[in-house]
């Protein structure tokens, strides 16, 4: 890794080895500007490292190059500001934003080729002190749906998830903060429901991935079409699982609880702080207690952490300050946990992808009761571990001990904690 002069922030050329190569052989110069070649090249490096997200940060000496990969922003490349300009305005036009002039912040879209594959980006630009800060959201539309192995889920959440798929009715949530993984979770149930004679639905705020043989439905607000419009028309349509991307405002929290309580397997995510967080959450944006009771089925809780590389992961015996950890919420410590060195197969990051951590909570009749009778939180916490919830820490706990993740990686997790996690050390 090297520093640029004036920003401590390493950079990490592993991560962009097409871009340095061509920045190599044809330096940037203001009358060869080879800007197409460049974007070409940042996007495929991009695509190859999974990067979710490329930032495009100018300041006053330079332009600096990241991508957010798996959940963590790496500084890749460096470039002269007149590049950095060119760089930027390509993009724009791509997402048929006005190249030229930037009074406010835009938004915009539009799909380009690069490593063989084609992918949509998101793209917002904003004007800052230094010049035009450019972001880009990349999403491979053809990538194949995860299982929920993939993801993460252990095997007795999986088998809950399959129960109420086969009951088909009320209202799954997947909560949890932005970037916690929550639509990878509902196209992974998009996945197992693929598999049954039903008719399914989504309305999404972007749709994420096109998928056969599921009837999808763009958000669009500029043309006045809204998620609550969206999910009336979808009822409509008769369907057996209707997914929502998000349940973001007292409308649509209405509109979705209502087609739950009618009849309909509903799915959608949710802000929460843990899997019994969904009713403050839908209390929050104006649901009565007496609807949610009714139609709240499945709560699920989720955090990412960062897989550890399997080619340069090795183990060590656990110290007493690790087994303490365990310890503290009734697990056995393993004798060994494992951590990463780096290498050029992670590009010296140590961890490649990410998995889920989860929390969930299928609700009973004595919890619906509850619900319906106004009980705070961590009543209902309390309840959900006597009846087999198992708290969001004892999952990560689990991953660590597998040697699926760091201990370091799962700290911020345990700092946070849920109610759930409270209840368990008071109850």
């Amino acid at each position: 890794m090297s520093h640029a002069h004036g920003n401590p922030r390493p950079i990490e050329p592993r991560l962009a080895p097409r871009f340095h190569a061509l920045l190599a052989a044809h330096p940037p110069q203001p009358d060869h500007p080879r800007t197409e070649e460049r974007a070409e090249a940042l996007l495929a490096d991009a695509i190859q490292w999974r990067a979710s997200d490329v930032h495009i940060e100018p300041s006053t000496t330079e332009t600096r190059l990241r991508f957010r990969v798996d959940g963590v922003l790496h500084d890749v490349a460096t470039i002269p500001v007149f590049s950095g300009h060119r760089l930027s305005a390509f993009f724009k036009t791509l997402a048929q934003i006005d190249a030229l002039a930037l009074a406010r912040p835009e938004h915009g879209h539009g799909r380009m080729e690069a490593a063989g594959t084609m992918v949509e980006l998101r793209t917002t630009v904003a004007p800052t002190v230094s010049g035009e800060m450019l972001g880009m959201r990349l999403l491979d539309t053809n990538r194949p749906l995860l299982r929920l192995d993939d993801i993460g889920m252990s095997d007795p959440d999986q088998q809950t998830l399959q129960m109420w798929l086969e009951s088909m009715q009320g209202m799954l949530l997947v909560g949890g903060p932005v970037g916690s993984g929550k639509t990878s979770t509902l196209y992974a149930l998009l996945h197992e429901l693929q598999k049954l004679p039903r008719s399914i639905l989504t309305v999404e705020d972007p749709v994420e991935s096109r998928l056969d043989g599921i009837t999808q439905i763009e958000v669009n607000p500029k043309r006045g079409l809204l998620f609550a419009d969206a999910i009336r028309a979808m009822l409509r349509l008769d369907p057996d699982f209707l997914l929502v991307g998000e349940i973001r405002d007292p409308e649509s929290a209405h509109v979705a609880i209502t087609a739950a309580g009618s009849g309909h397997a509903l799915l959608s995510t949710i802000h929460a702080r843990d899997a019994v967080g969904t009713v403050t959450t839908l209390r929050n944006v104006g649901a009565r207690d007496w609807e949610i009771a009714a139609a709240l089925e499945v709560g699920i809780s989720q955090r990412l952490v960062r897989r550890l590389c399997m080619s340069c992961r090795t183990d060590a015996p656990a110290t007493e300050e690790e087994q303490a950890c365990f310890a503290a919420i009734g697990e056995a410590p393993p004798a060994t946990l494992f951590t990463a060195r780096g290498c050029n197969a992670c590009a010296g990051t140590g961890f490649s992808g990410r998995l889920g951590i989860f929390e969930l909570w299928r609700v009973d009749a004595a919890a619906r009761q509850l619900i319906a009778e106004g009980t705070d939180d961590l009543i209902l916490a309390r309840h959900a571990l006597r009846h087999g919830l198992h708290p969001l820490l004892h999952d990560a706990l689990a991953k660590v001990a597998e040697g699926r993740t760091s201990l370091a990686e799962i700290r911020a997790v345990s700092a946070e904690g849920s109610r759930a996690s409270t209840a368990y050390a008071v109850s």
